[in-house]
């Protein structure tokens, strides 16, 4: 079985190097002919007007010269794609294979890469991860099954499943997974080292990951997930699975990501042009709100002190007097006894029919005796903004999916602002109720209506040893008896008083490659242990460095969402890990970013 499989890598390796050669040439000359064809058309493209004979010439030679460019240009996009899936497959062809038995008897082979690649006849060599069918691989079970495909339930029998472990045109190990999804795979995945950027997931996915992934019902999904879970790689992933869902209408520009920092944006990198698919823009809240303040007119230095969740339930109730600044004849387009939201977006209609929109939006109305009218001491520019997105009713159509992470950290004003300004959008939020930090805990569901909404929930945690995640799971709360280990037991977690920093870092077994994350309570903490170490790098959160080999230097809020080989916990008894309620939610997130190691400083 083995020999046959290392043959069938060799035909499709050979394949695609072929192919890789083929279509570079090929790319090669599509680029010299549309070179000469425009020096060609240039010459030629004199406007001969002179009789009507003569214009139906000249415009029948401008349009056959417009069609040859179409051809061109449709050849060459074509042979773009098909060389960077050929490349993007070179190293690793495809990780499984699946055996199906459609009803008639005859198991079909079906081989999954990340992207799908077919032959000269459009017949498919390896099928795309996130294909129909694929589904019924990540099914985690041989036997009878199904999966959905145009709307169909398509009955099928799995007789065989396997992983590969491939290098180039070598296969070095092949895994039956008839009882779980390649549980050595994914073993010898989650103890490989964590250095660099996040890395995608697409060989090792598991059933309730998969879940979340293809969940298509719902427009909002909300995904609670204790800490290693994987839930930034399953919103990663998510994101290329819509994109290929929707890869008739939707592109990479259609969708957002909102990261904590700039330090975990670049974390992420990398990860969707791993699996074929351009990079997403992603941005932070605050980069966000500026955004959109400054299309509206309105500069927002910060977003704290505001008043959305007040102005929310404010502009339900009805106001009598006109608004400071709005024409009289606006609002007395309804009447004293309706909702001021519904009557200022109904006055925006009327200036907007009339032709009397302020040319400053941001100039309508008199906001410091607005404020006094609503009851509050003032309205910050976000407030502004808040209630200029609410009163012109403003339809926001540039992102078609918005993908929100460590979505607990978040305050209610967030999900106030975000469900006015996306109203339109797909939405995947996830997050971990027991890692806020700060601020008081909402229910995010809440802003959400339950009849679009989809709540998966996360309790696997795959990322540190069976020794280090039971130790973090005792800080986690409700999560404490819900979180489940899959690693093995590993060193149990040092805890050290009165230790040297220095020399802590020196006892530790790193090897070459190996990541260490000293997470400490602060900024200047950080700052401060990093003058000491000169061999360390800094990670601030507006800064664009992320994690690398050695030793990384971090205040606890930076190291959200990241993991490390080894992580050094310093200040460990301080009041910021002991103070009430939120001392253990900090505690819960700092044990468990390390892997392999994890060693705390009282």
């Amino acid at each position: 079985m083995a020999q046959s499989e290392a043959h069938h890598l060799q035909e499709i390796y050979q394949r695609l190097t072929t192919d890789s050669q083929r279509l570079t040439q090929q790319l090669a000359e599509l680029t010299a002919t549309a070179r000469a064809m425009k020096q060609q058309l240039n010459g030629e493209g004199h406007l001969d007007l002179g009789t009507f004979s003569d214009q139906l010439e000249t415009f029948a030679s401008i349009e056959a010269g417009n069609r040859q460019i179409d051809a061109l240009n449709a050849r060459h996009d074509t042979a773009v794609t098909r060389l960077t899936h050929a490349q993007l497959l070179l190293p690793q062809a495809y990780f499984a294979k699946l055996q199906l038995d459609f009803g008639d008897g005859d198991a079909e082979a079906l081989y999954l890469g990340k992207v799908g690649y077919t032959d000269e006849n459009t017949n498919d060599l390896i099928y795309d991860w996130r294909a129909p069918v694929a589904d019924a691989y990540y099914a985690n079970r041989t036997g009878a099954t199904s999966y959905q495909a145009n709307g169909r339930t398509i009955p099928v029998t799995v007789t065989q499943r396997q992983q590969f472990i491939i290098d180039h045109d070598q296969l070095q190990q092949v895994i039956d997974t008839n009882a779980a999804i390649g549980d050595p795979l994914l073993l010898d995945v989650l103890a490989s080292n964590r250095s660099g950027g996040l890395q995608e997931i697409t060989a090792t996915i598991q059933q309730e990951q998969n879940a979340i992934i293809r969940e298509s019902r719902q427009p909002i999904v909300l995904v609670d997930g204790v800490a290693g879970s994987g839930k930034t790689s399953v919103l990663l992933q998510r994101v290329a699975y819509q994109l290929y869902r929707h890869r008739d209408s939707w592109t990479p520009e259609d969708i957002l990501i909102l990261t904590p920092n700039v330090a975990f944006s670049r974390y992420i990198r990398g990860v969707l042009p791993a699996l074929g698919e351009a990079e997403p823009l992603s941005t932070t809240y605050l980069h966000l709100v500026q955004s959109w303040g400054r299309r509206f007119g309105v500069t927002i230095p910060t977003t704290d002190g505001n008043h959305l969740a007040e102005l929310a339930k404010i502009i339900q109730d009805p106001l009598v007097q006109t608004p400071a600044g709005l024409a009289p004849a606006a609002y007395a387009q309804s009447n004293d006894r309706t909702a001021l939201l519904s009557r200022m977006q109904r006055a925006w209609r009327w200036l907007q029919a009339v032709d009397r929109v302020p040319e400053d939006i941001n100039q309508w109305l008199d906001w410091p005796a607005f404020a006094q009218e609503l009851g509050l001491a003032e309205l910050t520019p976000y407030d502004q903004l808040y209630l200029l997105l609410r009163f012109t009713n403003f339809q926001q159509t540039t992102t078609a999916a918005l993908f929100v992470d460590e979505a607990q950290d978040y305050a209610a004003d967030t999900w106030l602002f975000l469900t006015a300004l996306y109203h339109n959008a797909d939405l995947t939020i996830v997050g971990d109720h027991r890692q806020r930090l700060t601020g008081q805990a909402i229910t995010i569901a809440d802003y959400f209506d339950p009849a679009q909404t989809a709540v998966r929930h996360l309790t696997t945690s795959y990322r540190a040893t069976g020794e280090i995640t039971r130790f973090f799971a005792q800080f986690a709360g409700d999560w404490r008896t819900t979180i489940q280990a899959v690693q093995t037991a590993g060193t149990a977690p040092q805890v050290l008083e009165n230790a040297d920093l220095k020399d802590v870092l020196a006892d530790l077994p790193v090897t070459t490659g190996q990541s260490i994350g000293v997470l400490t309570p602060s900024p200047q903490r950080a700052t401060e242990l990093a003058a000491q170490l000169p061999a360390a790098q800094l990670l601030t959160g507006e800064g664009t460095r992320t994690v690398r080999p050695g030793i990384n230097i971090m205040p606890l809020t930076v190291a959200k969402g990241l993991e490390f080989d080894f992580t050094v916990v310093t200040d460990w008894t301080a009041g910021f890990y002991t103070d009430d309620p939120l001392g253990d939610n900090r505690r819960y997130v700092a044990a468990s970013r390390g892997t392999k190691g994890l060693i705390l400083i009282k």
